[in-house]
């Protein structure tokens, strides 16, 4: 089939969990299916990362765009801004004029046989579209992190601020799958909420993956304590992940094992992280390649409050061999299991005991380690999964005509 894929920006390199879920789905799709990849792209820096895709057999239509950075003490600045708009924050930063006329011209221009969305805040520019299969590749609820910030939040003001967002995102979402015919989710807790919040009738599991091939499994005892969390801290959930560890979950760890190093891996750490930095906390900010950091380190810890979706970074500590301690938030939408695969904590006491544990426990941590590396072997390497994505794109357009059919 030839595929027009939507999406915000070129998912490589593989610097966060949503490129690499767009980039081994898409990639392996290439390999049957002529894909255009409409996106935003920094020319400046990623003629490399275009030239990978075009090298995989992928078309990239891009834009240029180099959005500015906003900082994590604005959201609530930013919010209050939005109160008057119909549409959610998230949007302002997303919707642009030029992508929709860049969209409508290849739409014009050539025929394609299924438009994909590769992320639901890009659904806004398929309101005319619906003379095309669509399908969207949904990452997680959107307005979910919106409801568990409104949850967490203390302060009246900001609370009242999130509850609008989280309402906004829940009408905006609902209204945008409402346009597709068919719709991927990433576990069966979000496939329930798709179709029981917004009412999606057909809505298929295509898991969150790792690449296991790429990861060298050994149970190896590190020579310190290191406590490692992966991710992407210019996303507000991760941001609030970290101030929670540090300041209720982390002074637990160092009363009892003071020389306990905290090192978080990832991109964009924002100064008021970066505040946390110490002789025994660092962060690293991109990196070319997180397995020589994995390997020195002696837990993983996935302190998350307030995300959707599932976590592909316990996909790959799993398949690393390096123990999971979680928040039961963090390990959503994973057929994983506390005991038997990750420790999965529902307090901070809880948390710190069990991340100590570990680090003291070596039999715990390699029964742990060798059940968890079979795991996603078995269920979770993108070898696997990846012939979903065709099967869903084949279920869009059956839809799509019976839809048309007369």
């Amino acid at each position: 089939m030839k595929i027009l894929v939507l999406d915000e920006w070129i998912p490589y390199p593989l610097i966060s969990g949503k490129r690499l879920r767009s980039y081994h789905l898409l990639a392996r799709a290439a390999r049957n299916h002529e894909i255009t990849y409409l996106c935003f792209e920094d020319r400046s820096e990623e003629a490399a990362a275009r030239a990978h895709m075009e090298s995989l057999g992928m078309k990239v239509v891009s834009l240029e765009r180099r959005d500015p950075f906003v900082p994590s003490y604005k959201l609530y600045w930013l919010t209050a801004a939005n109160l008057f708009s119909r549409m959610p924050l998230v949007m302002r930063k997303h919707f642009k004029h030029d992508y929709l006329e860049q969209l409508n011209r290849l739409v014009r221009g050539e025929k394609f046989d299924l438009i994909h969305c590769e992320w639901t805040h890009y659904g806004v520019y398929t309101s005319d579209l619906g003379d095309h299969p669509l399908f969207l590749s949904s990452h997680n609820v959107e307005a979910m992190p919106w409801e568990r910030l409104y949850v967490h939040e203390r302060n009246p003001v900001k609370k009242v601020l999130l509850g609008l967002e989280w309402r906004k995102m829940v009408a905006f979402e609902k209204e945008v799958c409402s346009r597709f015919h068919h719709i991927s989710a990433v576990s069966e807790d979000d496939r329930k909420k798709l179709m029981s919040l917004y009412g999606c009738e057909s809505v298929t599991i295509i898991p969150n993956g790792v690449d296991v091939s790429y990861y060298d499994f050994s149970l190896r005892e590190p020579a310190g304590r290191t406590l490692v969390f992966s991710a992407s801290f210019d996303a507000f959930v991760n941001q609030d992940a970290v101030r929670y560890f540090m300041d209720s979950i982390f002074p637990r760890i160092a009363e009892q094992a003071p020389e306990t190093n905290v090192l978080f891996l990832g991109k964009d750490p924002p100064l008021s992280l970066r505040k946390y930095t110490s002789e025994k906390v660092s962060f690293t900010g991109v990196v070319a390649d997180v397995r020589p950091y994995l390997s020195r380190s002696s837990v993983c810890i996935v302190p998350i409050r307030v995300a959707g979706g599932s976590r592909i970074k316990i996909l790959e500590a799993m398949a690393a061999g390096l123990p999971v301690v979680s928040t039961p938030e963090g390990a959503e939408g994973l057929d994983i299991c506390h005991g038997e695969h990750v420790l999965i904590a529902q307090n901070e006491t809880e948390f710190a005991k069990l991340a100590l544990g570990c680090m003291s426990n070596r039999e715990l941590v390699e029964q742990l380690c060798t059940r968890a590396r079979g795991l996603v072997e078995k269920n979770y390497d993108w070898e696997v999964i990846a012939p979903r994505l065709e099967s869903a794109w084949e279920e869009t357009v059956e839809r799509f005509s019976r839809k048309k059919a007369p």
